[in-house]
């Protein structure tokens, strides 16, 4: 084979790669651009973005309760005192579901002191792991992020329920954008060729 050949060969191979990259490359920017929009979104109308959490929400807790159930009825492999722990975890996650899409304000409600209680347990964690540590390096940055948790965990608990029209669109914001941002740097980031010198 000749030189020429060779170089040929590399050619149509290159472009094929990158024919190939393209169509994902195309559906990560749009997925990345959507996210980045819809993060937007949310920040412009957190009530807004709260009440899509509760009700998403409600759905995949009806979604695990219906499974539940259904896995609890139809495995007869299962003793009976175990099928029957499970039939009232399947309708415990159903009347959870039931009670965030009927009301989804008051779901709302619900889903915000959750996370303002694992603020706290996050706080509380925090300040014990850099009690534990002291005096290592870092240990006063642990108990910082600690304190803020707590501190986060309490403005919300007081912040209540007015918080709740907007701490979970707020998070989904958050949540949203920086996913946009990940992806839009995946999308472009330059892939690595074996052999390829890195400047």
């Amino acid at each position: 084979m000749t030189s020429t050949d060779a170089l040929g060969r590399h050619a149509r191979h290159g472009v094929t790669g990158r024919s190939g990259r393209e169509p994902a490359r195309t559906g990560l920017t749009v997925l990345g651009l959507v996210m980045l929009a819809g993060g937007l979104m949310a920040f412009f109308n957190p009530f807004a973005a709260s009440m899509t959490v509760a009700v998403v929400a409600g759905a995949a807790f009806l979604l695990a309760g219906l499974t539940q159930l259904w896995l609890s009825f139809s495995d007869r492999s299962e003793a009976l005192g175990g099928r029957m722990i499970g039939s009232l975890i399947g309708v415990a996650f159903v009347l959870f579901a039931a009670s965030l899409l009927v009301n989804p304000v008051a779901g709302m409600i619900t889903l915000t002191r959750a996370i303002a209680i694992l603020f706290a347990v996050l706080g509380v964690l925090r300040l014990m792991y850099a009690l534990r540590i002291r005096p290592r390096h870092g240990w006063g940055w642990i108990a910082g992020a600690g304190v803020l948790s707590l501190a986060l965990a309490g403005m919300i608990v007081l912040g209540l329920p007015g918080a709740a029209a907007d701490v979970l669109g707020l998070f989904l914001g958050v949540d949203l954008t920086l996913s946009g941002i990940a992806t839009l740097a995946l999308a472009w980031h330059k892939p690595w060729v074996p052999g390829e010198h890195v400047s």
